[in-house]
């Protein structure tokens, strides 16, 4: 099955909307936590403005647009996909992962390109693991870049959405 491409971050409330998604939209995905939209994550999303395009596609309900109205008063440039709350597989919720395909496929059709997408495997885990000091290895990475603290792949998700080359990455690391 293709995948639709966007040209740009998606900007989505949790997991479980980036594990929908991505069965169908070929993407980087940038998760809020919900309402855990704190300063280091705006700060992120400051410079990721820079590189990318960001896109916000909450949850057409309350806290959706709470999230949405939270980033668009901070982030300049940011750009909007919004779906209707009735068009939804499920009655019982109205998140993202709840509608249906076609509502999806038709709120990002504006960001739809076909140029590839380009997403680096840094070998994070590898790289670290190898190093002399992996603690060190990570918060030096962690600090040079700006990223929030997380899992390896959520690191390498933060470097891609930053466009972070694999050149200056490798740099980074023979530097230490």
């Amino acid at each position: 099955m293709n995948k639709i491409k966007i040209d740009g971050v998606l900007i989505v409330e949790g997991k479980a909307d980036v594990s929908y998604l991505s069965n169908f939209v070929d993407a980087l995905f940038f998760t809020t936590g919900g309402y855990d939209l704190n300063k280091e994550k705006i700060r992120f999303l400051k410079r990721a403005a820079k590189v990318n395009k960001l896109i916000i596609y909450t949850d057409p309900d309350e806290a959706g647009e709470t999230i949405r109205n939270m980033i668009k008063s901070q982030i300049n440039p940011v750009f909007e996909a919004k779906s209707e709350k009735i068009v939804r597989k499920s009655y019982k919720k109205f998140g993202v992962a709840e509608l249906q395909k076609k509502e999806v496929i038709k709120s990002l059709s504006p960001y739809v390109t076909s140029k590839k997408m380009t997403h680096i495997d840094y070998e994070l885990s590898t790289t670290i693991s190898l190093s002399d000091n992996p603690s060190k290895s990570k918060d030096i990475i962690v600090n040079k870049y700006g990223l929030i603290r997380g899992s390896n792949k959520s690191l390498e998700n933060q470097l891609n959405i930053l466009r972070v080359s694999i050149e200056d990455f490798k740099e980074t690391i023979r530097g230490n």
